[in-house]
């Protein structure tokens, strides 16, 4: 069950007063996709991720927090073509607006989240142009990351997986495979990850660029 309420949010950067939805508890069943997004419930949720603050476009995930150092960002040219760009709907490009500051401030793994959610939210919108191109997107701020020493997450090739699946979902298959070959050969990869990537692999071999989850990954269902 998934519990939400609305609260009135000041923007840090403006003072603007605005309602905002807030996700008190959710809950999930079944396994995420290989991309590790979560099963539904807690699924939908990401509709309620980011705020975004109505008087100067402000994105984050809790509008009352940030640092003085965001403004300049938030007034840039570049940013409000971001939150103002028809191509993606508005909580897409609150990601994406989240994304920049992230990117902005040198946080490039945390920036490469924000790109997946919002390649997320136009797989629902069934937006696979815009999808595909944030995922090409998500890969290059993953590349600027692993140069500065961040990661996606902490499990040994967990950033790694979650990249190839990232790079078969927009048909880089050569890529993909790539990346996998290296990793399987890795060291202190636990078996989860390997099985995983090994599931990849046969996805790639089939040039399927479809979603999956881990379920599939550990042979749990057919």
């Amino acid at each position: 069950m998934t519990t939400m309420t609305t609260a009135q949010f000041e923007c840090c950067l403006c003072g603007g007063v605005s309602e905002q939805t807030v996700i008190k508890s959710t809950s999930s069943f079944g396994a995420p996709d290989l991309d590790t997004r979560p099963p539904e419930l807690q699924r939908s949720t990401i509709y309620n991720w980011v705020q975004r603050c109505p008087s100067c476009g402000y994105c984050s995930s809790d509008l009352s927090k940030g640092s003085d150092d965001l403004s300049e960002i938030v007034q840039s040219k570049e940013y409000q073509s971001i939150i103002k760009n028809k191509e993606v709907s508005e909580i897409a490009g609150s990601f994406l607006a989240m994304s920049f500051q992230k990117e902005f401030m040198e946080k490039y793994a945390d920036s490469a989240w924000s790109v997946i959610h919002a390649a997320w939210i136009c797989d629902d919108e069934e937006n696979w142009l815009k999808a595909k191109e944030l995922r090409i997107k998500a890969i290059n701020l993953i590349e600027k990351a692993k140069e500065h020493t961040q990661k996606l997450a902490d499990q040994a090739g967990a950033s790694e997986a979650i990249t190839i699946d990232l790079m078969r979902r927009c048909g880089m298959f050569q890529e993909a495979l790539d990346l996998a070959e290296l990793i399987k050969n890795g060291d202190d990869i636990e078996e989860v990850i390997l099985r995983v990537i090994s599931y990849e692999i046969s996805l790639i071999k089939l040039r399927d660029i479809d979603v999956h989850t881990v379920s599939e990954a550990l042979g749990e269902i057919n």
